[in-house]
């Protein structure tokens, strides 16, 4: 039975089978071995199967930045 791997990061390439998955997290990387088959790519969720593990990848949203306008900003 493989084991089940469940991170939260951003995967780097498009996934592929027959190719490495690369996933961002942590402020490193991952390379897995080679996909053998994909679940479910979705926003929220990317799921796939190496040659050594399964995969469950929780997608991490990009940063967003909020400006605040001088007046909100006095308030603070």
């Amino acid at each position: 039975m493989k084991k089940t791997v469940c991170i939260s990061g951003r995967v780097m390439l498009p996934i592929k089978e027959g190719a490495r998955a690369v996933i961002s997290c942590g402020g490193g990387f991952v390379y897995t071995s080679r996909v053998v088959e994909i679940f479910e790519v979705s926003e929220d969720m990317v799921h796939f199967e190496t040659m050594n593990s399964i995969y469950k990848v929780s997608l991490v949203p990009n940063p967003v930045t909020a400006v605040i306008s001088d007046a909100y900003a006095k308030c603070a």
